[in-house]
Formats: C-alpha cells, structure tokens, sequence
C-alpha cells in the first residue's frame, strides 16, 4: 500500500497531524538533515501500523516534504489504522 506524506520535521511532538494538500500530515522531532526525517518517519509508521521497519520503504521524495511510502501489510488492516489515527489527529 502506497500512502502520500507531507513531512513536518522539528516538531515538539511527533505523530499524525491530519492532513495537508491531499496527503497524511506526520511530524518528527528530527532535522532534515542526512536523511534523519526519513528514518524518523519510517520509524514512526512502522511502529504506529505495528510493521518491522523493513516494511516501511520511501519510495519518492527522499530529499522533500512531500514522500510516499510503500507499506508492506494487509490493506484493510492498513487502512484502519490509518482511519483511526487521523481521527485523533
């Protein structure tokens, strides 16, 4: 499953924020510097979708706010989960 990402570094508290221009706003404390966002951000997904972090790939935008990962896992089990965290976003 792919999911379209607008990253949000330095942030005080990291986590889902809802969503910004048609993609999944995600906040990490970490600086966009030598490709921290991104371990953060993989981080972050695998660990709120309950996946290793070898199952959470960006596949586009590494140097850029706007990314999309590939998810490796169960759809419907995905989307759930992702219903359920911007709820509370």
């Amino acid at each position: 499953m792919y999911l379209l990402i607008h990253a949000k570094p330095g942030a005080k508290r990291p986590g889902f924020c809802g969503m910004h221009d048609g993609c999944i706003k995600i906040a990490v404390k970490e600086a966009p510097q030598d490709g921290r966002v991104n371990d953060a951000l993989r981080r972050l997904v695998a660990d709120e979708f309950g996946l290793a972090r070898c199952d959470v790939e960006v596949t586009v935008g590494e140097a850029s706010r706007r990314k999309r990962l590939f998810l490796t896992g169960e759809p419907a089990a995905l989307r759930q989960t992702i219903i359920g965290r911007l709820s509370h976003a």
